[in-house]
């Protein structure tokens, strides 16, 4: 029972085994209780046993509180500890506990599993055990191997349902399946036999494996990972069971439940980015995505295809591969709230032409109290209508080529013999005045990727092309008419024309779309979120949540910055 429930049981149970004694308080006002025959006695004793759990034997508790109440009410007794006990039993919930612990008692369980689960084999003369496991549509959670005409259980998934009856275990070699004999038939059969199961009612006959005291000593490992490429378990031609595998792309949040094999992990997949998390829902849609457990190339295996053609000479050269190659596959990551509101930089990623440039302006525009921009630096001369440190930090070309080789920018180019870049130490100065907004080079990535800016990077998609065409000329011409008002207030035509959006071609439409596809698989393993910029003002609405969330969630952070966390 649940123990404010016990506990109120016993104390009632107190009183009662007290008025079968006859006994009484000196300060007790009450009128004296009369003393409970041997039955009621007997009867308070063993439901005394039940609730402290030392009643082992088979009894029909509902018909002994029954019994205890048609007594009572025979012998009239109307003392308050009697009268509690009574109040107690005719409770709905009470009287569900004394049904379950009668079941319980009784040994009555569903589905009925064999007396003797272990069995002499006649034939081989070899111990085996029947197991028998209820599926109810789920996956078994086991994979098989065949070698030389005898079938092997090759690999138990984790928290599959194998795994939670405890009953199968690696190595064991498989007799028969629902009473046939598997042996010398193909994994497909024996796929078959196991789809034919009544009632979601699977039964084995198994030789039970030897125990490996290595294996069986290696704990399993738990931890999440953040995946940074695409995998697809039927293109792969080295899986062995792609039936057995899930597919995740780049950027996908995985919880790694078992790697003591080289070669396979078996992972669950959480969702995508930074806000992901584990379904909480149980619909069938739903179930599959949040629990089921699959194998997916270990890191180790991933570098090997990476190995050069050529081969590598010796062992420290590979292990030296192996290392330099760390991380490239998975990146461990763990959850981090931002409980002290430190600012993060958010960082637009995304293919030119997508309007990134234009949700970046907008957002200054709105939220010029709270985002800001990193002044870049460019060895051009000042133009007399320019300030340093306002529109540029204007600096020499040496000047920028020393900060280049100290690495000290986080993108830099040339354009017309001039170099122009944003340093780090900009983003640093402009995080102390707000949070600082960027659209930079996806090769900026890796240089603003770290904990001293903990950026939020969202990648930005376009629409597709019949929207993206629709919506660009809607804004072009909400813009072009803007401009043209702006002109006849003595505006300069240069400035009205130039400000002007800029049609896009069918060509040139199709073209940022491959791009932004081309861009997004190679960096979606970076972004914490993706947004689709379909028109300006849904673009913003989504994005000024989408960011609040990510300052204010728990988010998946790479596990390197743990350690410079120091919180």
């Amino acid at each position: 029972m649940p123990d404010n429930l016990s506990a109120i049981f016993g104390t009632i149970l107190d009183y009662a085994e007290e008025v079968a004694a006859g006994t009484s308080n000196e300060n007790d006002e009450r009128p004296p209780r009369t003393s409970l025959t041997k039955k009621q006695q007997k009867a308070v004793s063993i439901l005394r046993n039940f609730s402290t759990n030392d009643q082992k034997q088979e009894i029909s508790f509902q018909e002994l509180s029954q019994n205890v109440l048609d007594d009572w009410d025979i012998s009239n007794i109307k003392s308050s500890s009697v009268q509690q006990l009574v109040e107690l039993l005719n409770l709905p919930r009470v009287q569900g506990v004394l049904w379950a612990a009668q079941e319980i008692s009784a040994g009555r369980f569903a589905p009925q599993l064999p007396d003797v689960p272990f069995e002499v084999d006649e034939d081989d003369g070899v111990a085996v055990k029947i197991v028998r496991i209820v599926r109810r549509g789920e996956p078994l959670g086991a994979t098989i191997k065949c070698e030389r005409g005898k079938v092997y259980v090759a690999r138990i998934m984790a928290n599959g349902v194998a795994d939670r009856s405890g009953c199968i275990q690696e190595g064991d070699r498989v007799l028969e399946v629902n009473g046939i004999t598997v042996a010398d038939k193909e994994p497909r059969e024996i796929v078959k036999l196991l789809d034919k199961c009544d009632n979601g009612i699977i039964t084995f006959k198994l030789i039970p494996a030897e125990i490996n005291q290595k294996l069986k000593q290696k704990k399993s490992s738990h931890r999440y990972a953040r995946a940074l490429f695409d995998y697809d378990p039927w293109q792969d031609k080295r899986h062995p069971c792609p039936e057995a595998a899930i597919s995740f792309r780049g950027g996908d949040i995985l919880e790694i439940l078992d790697e003591k094999d080289q070669y396979w992990w078996q992972t669950r997949k959480i969702g995508f980015g930074a806000l992901a998390r584990r379904k909480e829902s149980h619909d069938d849609e739903n179930r599959d995505d949040s629990k089921k457990v699959g194998l997916v190339p270990s890191e180790w295996l991933q570098c090997q295809s990476e190995i050069p053609e050529n081969g590598i000479d010796t062992s420290d050269d590979f292990q030296s591969f192996l290392e330099n190659h760390k991380g490239r596959f998975y990146e461990s990551v763990f959850r981090w709230r931002n409980k002290k509101k430190r600012r993060r930089v958010v960082v637009l990623l995304g293919a030119p032409g997508v309007g990134r440039n234009e949700i970046r302006r907008q957002f200054f525009k709105v939220f010029a109290d709270r985002f800001t921009n990193a002044i870049p630096h460019t060895s051009r001369p000042q133009r007399p209508n320019e300030s340093d440190g306002v529109n540029y930090y204007f600096t020499s070309r040496s000047e920028m080529e020393r900060m280049i080789e100290r690495k000290e920018m986080l993108e830099y180019g040339e354009f017309r013999d001039n170099l122009y870049g944003t340093a780090l130490k900009s983003v640093r100065k402009a995080s102390e005045k707000g949070t600082v907004l960027l659209t930079p080079h996806p090769l900026a990535i890796e240089n603003i990727r770290t904990w001293e800016f903990a950026p939020i990077v969202i990648f930005v998609q376009p629409p597709e092309f019949g929207e993206f065409k629709h919506t660009r000329e809607v804004y072009r011409s909400q813009t072009t008419r803007s401009h043209s008002a702006a002109s006849s207030s003595n505006i300069s035509q240069n400035t009205a024309a130039t400000s002007a959006a800029r049609a896009f071609s069918d060509v040139e439409i199709r073209q940022i779309i491959d791009n932004s596809a081309q861009m997004e698989q190679k960096y979606r393993g970076y972004c914490d979120a993706i947004i689709r910029n379909v028109d300006l003002d849904t673009t913003m609405n989504e994005l000024t949540g989408l960011i609040y969330q990510l300052e204010s969630k728990a988010t998946w952070m790479p596990m390197k910055w743990l350690d410079d966390i120091g919180e």
